[in-house]
């Protein structure tokens, strides 16, 4: 443990620049360490926006046309996922471009990527606008006044412009990762949090109404996303500009193929986080959903250093084992499980001990939770921080066949075990379904692969790099 925190205190040192860099292996762990610390400072700030705007925008809009404004960014969300996992293939494919210095081969992924989604965009947003005239969105969002009526419509419309307009840019952060530049993706982030915050006081203060806000917030984060877009394909990385003529087949293949499981990853997580409260309502009442709920967000908190820290080692494992140096990856994997589940540990164990108190000061009497959820919740934090640390070593290294059916069988072992559960104990065995569904399709399993990829002595060689980019592009 002295070994660790020695290593710690002197990557942090050369992250602050206090002393000289040597090799790879020090560039990727500076690199993991000022992504995590610039991680820490955007959540600060998205934390201080937040903050600010919610009572804001809430006291502003009211109850209703605040309930459409919060109905709108959820959906948004939840479409964000027709990205079809292409931005989470692309970091892949352009670290292994990174490591071989290969600039064609990260040029042609980009741009297979930006010209997919611009694509994916185009077809979404002329299915949805030729439907939106004929759906009666206000009968969708349930408001009753006369102006949210009015606005309820052009606010979905707009938003969805924008989403579609934002779409091929979401790879800009990513391409950031690839090159282990997470600091200046954060930046970026955290320019969009404070733009949008500006524009939103400006809104309340010129009496603007729901459009304006979607304008405001959306729009200001798809302005520093331009931005961001021209400043790296314009001065600091042009040849990664995404010219059509640079998109093949080989490379369409390839992040389509990634992107495919990626994207059955996805799905899966969201069947496994969503049904539980599904569950509780049914059996239970929608009244119990409360304290499940709550109880989950606060727990979300325990598992801040592994949320810093993914955007960074990603990328960097990604590129160590493009180099076929896995005794890196082997080592910084070590490193990152055991700091990732005491961090998780040391946060979970005081909300396990007052986290009913907390949350009943927090969200009221109401929400306050029964002993034994509490102590499964800071079970399944700990557990889920660990299978996340093991996630980076197969997403970074493209095995995702294995994790791809670990997660479509958790998600049908977690419904099949919460609903027996939640039927015998109530609402804490929706957790204990999660967690019984984790340990036995993802934690363990995983936890076979991830060894066999840090230990394949296959990985000792450096991938070919040139994966048929000569082919006869579009």
């Amino acid at each position: 443990m002295s070994a660790l925190l020695l290593s710690i205190v002197r990557y942090m040192r050369l992250a602050f620049g206090k002393g000289e860099i040597l090799g790879d292996a020090q560039r990727r762990h500076v690199r993991i360490v000022r992504g995590i610390f610039s991680g820490i400072a955007g959540r600060g700030v998205a934390m201080v926006v937040g903050f600010i705007s919610v009572p804001l925008t809430l006291r502003y809009l009211g109850a209703e046309r605040y309930g459409a404004w919060v109905t709108i960014s959820t959906a948004m969300a939840w479409v964000a996922l027709a990205d079809l996992g292409l931005s989470n293939s692309l970091t892949n494919a352009v670290s292994e471009g990174y490591a071989h210095d290969r600039r064609d081969l990260a040029q042609g992924y980009v741009a297979a990527a930006f010209w997919s989604l611009a694509g994916v965009a185009a077809f979404l947003a002329l299915l949805f606008f030729s439907l939106w005239h004929a759906v009666p969105w206000d009968t969708v969002f349930n408001v009753r006044t006369a102006t949210a009526r009015a606005e309820v419509a052009p606010a979905v419309g707009t938003a969805f412009a924008i989403f579609a307009l934002s779409l091929p840019l979401s790879l800009i952060p990513k391409i950031y990762g690839a090159y282990q530049e997470v600091t200046v993706a954060n930046s970026w982030a955290a320019a969009g949090n404070i733009l949008g915050l500006a524009a939103l006081i400006a809104v309340t203060q010129l009496r603007g109404g729901l459009v304006s806000l979607v304008i405001a917030i959306s729009g200001a984060v798809l302005l520093v996303n331009v931005i961001s877009a021209i400043w790296i394909f314009g001065w600091s990385k042009p040849w990664l500009a995404p010219r059509p003529d640079r998109v093949t087949w080989t490379a369409l293949k390839r992040l389509t193929g990634l992107g495919g499981m990626f994207f059955v990853i996805q799905i899966a997580a969201l069947f496994l986080f969503q049904t539980d409260n599904l569950i509780i309502a049914h059996y239970l009442g929608a009244a119990a959903v409360t304290p499940y709920s709550v109880t989950w967000r606060l727990f979300t908190y325990t598992m801040i250093f592994q949320m810093l820290a993914a955007p960074s080692y990603w990328p960097a494992y990604a590129e160590a084992f493009s180099r076929g140096d896995r005794a890196w990856v082997r080592r910084s994997f070590r490193v990152n499980f055991r700091v990732t589940v005491a961090s998780t540990l040391l946060l979970a164990l005081p909300l396990v001990v007052f986290g009913k108190w907390i949350i009943e000061k927090w969200a009221g009497p109401a929400a306050a939770p029964p002993s034994g959820l509490l102590i499964w919740m800071g079970i399944w934090s700990v557990i889920y921080a660990a299978t996340c640390s093991q996630s980076l070593i197969l997403a970074s290294s493209s095995r995702l066949r294995g994790q791809m059916i670990y997660s479509i069988s958790a998600a049908a072992v977690n419904i099949a075990l919460s609903v027996i559960f939640v039927k015998k104990i109530g609402i804490t065995g929706a957790v204990l379904g999660t967690v019984a569904a984790y340990v036995l399709c993802i934690l363990v399993p995983q936890w076979i692969e991830v060894e066999r990829a840090i230990q394949d002595p296959h990985s000792d060689s450096p991938r070919n790099p040139d994966r048929g980019l000569r082919e006869s592009a579009f």
